[in-house]
């Protein structure tokens, strides 16, 4: 079943399987989903049909997983042609921004957090349990507490992985299951470790 969902809407709603939300474009959605969005809030019109809350992970997802797409005030959300996992969690703050390119994956389990920006390309695929954040969420340490997360085309990020705020991940890179990455990659590279580094250079990977 399709839900018409892609509008900008600036009311709160709870979006479950069956209820239509006017707007031109659609998403395919299964299981639980809900969608909270604060006056103000953006869904920009994308140009590709999305997949919400899909199970990615087969019996290893937790069938009452519900995924939540989150917009606060002002912040603007932009899921363009993506798959996103059942139980994923995408939350923009006040003002932020979060955008998923076409092709790309976030599976299962994962969490982005944007206070300002975190913006994934094309065809990246994010495995299950990943997290990204763009902010510190404290006051420890020297500024700045928060910076934007850009990730380019074409990136594979393994299960448990932990990106932080100010972190570019060049195009084609390859980032090992559990690393924590605090700092930002150049194209082609093979990321692991925590702290992350890089560990190879010229890297390429393609999908099955």
């Amino acid at each position: 079943m399709t839900l018409s969902l892609w509008r900008d809407l600036n009311w709160r709603a709870t979006w479950k399987l069956g209820r239509r939300l006017g707007g031109l474009r659609t998403a395919l959605c299964r299981g639980k989903v809900q969608l909270s969005l604060a006056p103000g809030a953006r869904l920009p019109r994308p140009r590709e049909r999305s997949q919400i809350g899909i199970p990615l992970m087969g019996g290893a997802t937790n069938l009452s997983a519900t995924t939540v797409l989150s917009a606060a005030e002002g912040a603007e959300l932009t899921i363009d042609g993506a798959v996103i996992g059942r139980g994923a969690i995408v939350s923009a703050g006040p003002g932020a921004r979060i955008s998923i390119g076409p092709g790309s994956l976030i599976n299962d389990g994962s969490r982005l957090a944007a206070s300002k920006e975190i913006s994934i390309g094309r065809e990246c695929q994010i495995s299950w349990c990943v997290t990204i954040i763009d902010d510190d969420g404290h006051g420890f340490g020297p500024p700045p507490y928060s910076a934007p997360v850009f990730i380019e085309d074409h990136v594979w990020i393994g299960c448990n992985v932990t990106i932080l705020k100010g972190v570019r991940i060049g195009a084609g890179s390859v980032i090992a299951a559990g690393a924590v990455v605090t700092r930002s990659c150049p194209p082609g590279s093979l990321v692991a470790g925590v702290p992350a580094r890089v560990i190879r250079s010229g890297v390429s990977w393609r999908n099955p």
